[in-house]
């Protein structure tokens, strides 16, 4: 992820105190700010004093939401210099643009050890983290959930299987919660399909898709290889609806007008899937025994099958274009011999496997249901992985 953007601009002519007033802000206050991260800056007016006592009353209060919301906002309050500026001339609409993202409860830690006077150490940290964070989602406080799945998953996010932990929570008010969702969605499923549009619209109308365009007089061609090779060295990309996707978010686009069109046409008209399509049974602990027990790993794979009469057309590496299908696969091995695989069907979805095995028959249904839902062989491999299978 990428940090927050500023837009406020800054006087570098005069460093205003923070207001002495600001002494005055209760713990109750801030509770009554509801979590806005603004509101809570205009009620420390830069006061970093003010905030570690709130932080502390808050600890020996127990309120575990409120030092999360005072850790954001005195990151927020450092970032943005809050000690110069004059809050008597400002209102919560004129600070910049702050929006926290999950950084394993970091900016937590920080202001604890600042405001508590501890040292640093890594294993109270996340001990900490984690017993904080689990207490404020259980009391409903969305970007403690997130930054606790976040942690959790680590790696995986960009996976079906993270979209499906946070559908729940999808809609009710917190942006960055839902524009992972729509992330994990997005990057988890079939390029193309329903899930795949269903996660750029979340990502879209939440934070926004970080969308580049070419300079003046410079040519889309000229431009995504300029931006492969100086911008995002390293990162994963494919061309799809006209535009070039990069890494997990980032999309090149030959111009404004082009993005405003794909914006109106797909994502304005998104079929979602409901939210009971996102939860299927299965056993964790039954599937990981078994990953153990019989070895188990597995390589994915794609090809793509000529068809005069399914799928779409395609560019051809050749040159000009093909028309058929692709299939995305996952080859299963025991003990490093393969013993089967499990392939579907983009235009159609269908799924394909070969298995005599019937003792890992729950992994094998496991993969069925996720590749049947979004395409992706990958999207079922990470969420293996994510159980925890010492060879996946």
């Amino acid at each position: 992820m990428t940090s927050p953007v500023l837009n406020t601009t800054r006087s570098e002519l005069v460093v205003f105190q923070p207001d002495m007033n600001v002494a005055a802000v209760s713990l109750e206050t801030i509770r009554h700010s509801r979590g806005d991260i603004s509101e809570i800056r205009m009620l420390l007016k830069g006061s970093v004093e003010t905030c570690n006592n709130l932080f502390k009353q808050a600890v020996e209060e127990g309120d575990v939401v409120a030092q999360i919301q005072l850790s954001h906002a005195l990151f927020g309050m450092k970032w943005g210099k809050d000690d110069s500026k004059d809050f008597s001339s400002l209102s919560a609409r004129d600070l910049e643009t702050f929006s926290y993202y999950p950084r394993e409860f970091a900016l937590f830690n920080s202001a604890y050890d600042q405001a508590m006077g501890v040292e640093f150490d890594g294993g109270a940290h996340d001990a900490r983290g984690k017993d904080t964070f689990r207490a404020a989602a259980s009391r409903g406080y969305l970007p403690a959930l997130l930054e606790l799945k976040c942690r959790e998953w680590k790696r995986r996010t960009s996976s079906y299987g993270f979209a499906v932990e946070l559908r729940p929570f999808v809609g009710k008010g917190d942006r960055q919660l839902d524009y992972h969702f729509g992330q994990a969605l997005k990057n988890g499923s079939q390029i193309g399909s329903e899930l795949y549009y269903e996660g750029m619209y979340w990502m879209n109308q939440s934070c926004g898709i970080p969308v580049k365009y070419p300079r003046e007089h410079e040519s889309f061609e000229d431009f995504t290889r300029r931006y492969i090779r100086f911008k995002d060295c390293g990162s994963t990309f494919y061309d799809f609806d006209g535009f070039r996707h990069v890494g997990g978010s980032v999309v090149l686009a030959p111009s404004e007008e082009a993005w405003e069109a794909f914006v109106k046409e797909k994502l304005g008209n998104v079929r979602f899937a409901s939210l009971e399509s996102y939860s299927f049974k299965y056993d964790a602990a039954q599937i990981l025994s078994l990953l153990d027990e019989y070895k188990i790993g597995a390589v994915g794979g794609s090809s793509f099958v000529e068809s005069a009469t399914e799928g779409r057309d395609v560019e051809s590496f050749r040159g000009g274009t093909v028309h058929g299908f692709r299939i995305d696969s996952l080859s299963i091995y025991q003990n490093h011999e393969r013993i089967g695989e499990i392939s579907v069907q983009e235009n159609t979805f269908k799924i394909h496997q070969t298995f005599e095995n019937p003792t890992i028959q729950p992994i094998i249904d496991f993969i069925e249901n996720v590749m049947i839902r979004t395409g992706s062989g990958g999207s079922a491999h990470s969420w293996l992985k994510q159980m925890g299978g010492r060879y996946i």
